[in-house]
């Protein structure tokens, strides 16, 4: 064969004919699986909106389609705040849910009750989400100050209810349906020596969430690798479904596997991992804690989601821990879990934060996985599950691509001068540079062990079929430190 096909080899006449094309000299290096991260989540009730998936690009984006204040606008925000400090350039799928029609929106309450009043500046906060600034005067009626506070919640699009004024009482709605808009925290911000008190019926009778099989069935042959749950973590029936669908995604014909993040602000530790407990063989659930919190749960999980999806992004053998959760509100001291809880969640299947300096961090992102006997768990880190699928992306990569596709296939004895044709042997040494690479990234390990146990053979009952076995170590991670420090004392003489 001609070493340039530049000119056609019919060619006779004089000519000069040169041409340039891309080729990558030698081994090609590690290729990082670049993340997606899909977002499942209702919008307002308010609003007519299609469940079709969409890449999104702002939050501005979906509270214009979905409502502001909904569960997906609030949730591409946390992903996408003004401020930079998300994901992008990740891509967003936005999966929208429908508000059941059987459903029933939470409410709750806020009665303002006078003594002797001082001038003072209030805010209502609904899940750790502030409204305008509304103040309290010495002339101010119940019936003046609930006007305010109307209009104050009112005026912050992404406030998650609606105020209605009812004179006496401020009454809040959730913007949505279902059983999350029970996980809403009210309060009111301000001095607490002004003479008002704030009688507060805390958000009820949520009633009814989507299910997300429709959702999961849009996902396709793309790879979102992070997938953010607009659900509750006691939706038994949406995790169910997003186990099964994800564990199916293994599959060595789908191979696209992907981790459900689900928030929890649960401070009670046994009561939080008593759920991810009972699911030892789920590989997909990953609950992710902020303890006390009166964050609303599900942007606690998008971000910790933003946070994880940009490490794994740039380097996805590095762990979580010590990331920092900006942008939430932490519990109080007294509901953060010691170590010995922390410990004991992450064996049942939990993952954990420390609050350090006031920020809420990362300390351990695990899937609910801890099967009876497994010890290690395969399925337990998270970071574990991005090296396995940067692996897969690897191999999927070299043995998906055209020279590979339907290339000859001989044995590796005989000779061939086709050089399209291919051996085992070729998939053996693919298949080590593939380690070799990987392995200089810090994603596996022990690539010298590796290499030699790789086998390749075309099969004995198929001529069109090549079987290739490789076996590979994944690395670990520094998330325990054991440092003993031995000392003596300095006697004098």
């Amino acid at each position: 064969m001609a070493l340039s096909t530049a000119v056609d080899p019919s060619v006779v006449a004089r000519v000069l004919g040169i041409e340039t094309k891309y080729e990558q000299f030698g081994p090609a290096g590690t290729a990082f699986l670049p993340q997606r991260v899909a977002v499942i989540a209702q919008g307002n009730d308010a609003e007519t909106y299609s469940t079709t998936k969409r890449t999104v690009f702002s939050s501005k984006e979906v509270g214009d389609v979905e409502g502001y204040g909904s569960p997906a606008h609030l949730i591409v925000d946390q992903l996408l705040p003004v401020n930079g400090d998300g994901v992008a350039p990740i891509p967003i799928d936005l999966y929208p849910l429908p508000n059941e029609a059987g459903g029933a929106a939470a409410a709750g309450d806020i009665t303002p009750v006078l003594g002797t009043v001082v001038d003072a500046e209030y805010q209502v906060k609904i899940g750790e989400i502030a409204s305008a600034a509304f103040t309290v005067t010495t002339t101010d009626t119940v019936a003046t100050i609930v006007t305010k506070m109307t209009a104050a919640v009112n005026g912050v699009l992404k406030m998650p209810m609606v105020a209605t004024d009812s004179t006496t009482v401020l009454d809040l709605d959730c913007k949505w349906k279902g059983v999350t808009g029970n996980d809403l925290v009210i309060e009111v911000d301000g001095p607490t020596t002004s003479g008002v008190t704030w009688t507060i019926t805390q958000p009820t009778g949520g009633l009814v969430n989507p299910t997300v099989d429709a959702a999961l069935a849009q996902i396709g042959n793309i790879w979102e690798t992070i997938i953010v749950n607009g659900l509750d973590i006691a939706d038994s029936t949406a995790l169910n479904t997003y186990q099964a669908t994800g564990a199916a995604r293994w599959g060595a014909l789908v191979r696209k596997p992907f981790v459900v993040f689900t928030g929890t602000t649960e401070a009670t530790a046994a009561t939080a991992y008593a759920i991810s407990d009972a699911r030892s063989t789920d590989l997909v659930n990953v609950f992710c804690p902020e303890p006390g919190s009166n964050d609303i749960p599900f942007l606690v999980a998008a971000r910790t989601a933003a946070r994880a999806a940009k490490q794994a992004n740039v380097n996805p053998p590095v762990d979580y821990g010590g990331l920092k959760l900006t942008g939430l509100t932490p519990g109080a001291d007294g509901d953060q879990w010691n170590f010995s809880a922390r410990d004991a969640a992450v064996k049942a299947g939990h993952s954990t934060v420390e609050v350090i300096d006031g920020v809420t961090e990362i300390a351990d992102l695990v899937t609910c996985y801890h099967p009876s006997g497994e010890e290690p768990p395969a399925y337990r880190y998270v970071v574990d599950i991005q090296k396995l699928m940067t692996t897969i992306y690897n191999f999927d990569n070299t043995f998906g691509a055209a020279e590979w596709k339907s290339a000859p296939l001989v044995p590796d004895a005989e000779p061939t001068r086709n050089p399209a044709a291919r051996k085992p042997k070729d998939a053996v040494t693919a298949a080590a540079n593939i380690v070799t690479n990987l392995a200089l990234d810090a994603v596996l390990v022990r690539a010298a062990d590796t290499i030699p146990l790789i086998r390749a053979e075309i099969d004995p009952s198929n001529p069109k079929r090549l079987n290739l076995y490789v076996p590979v170590y994944l690395s670990g991670n520094t998330n325990v430190k054991s440092v003993t420090i031995a000392f003596a004392f300095n006697f004098g003489g």
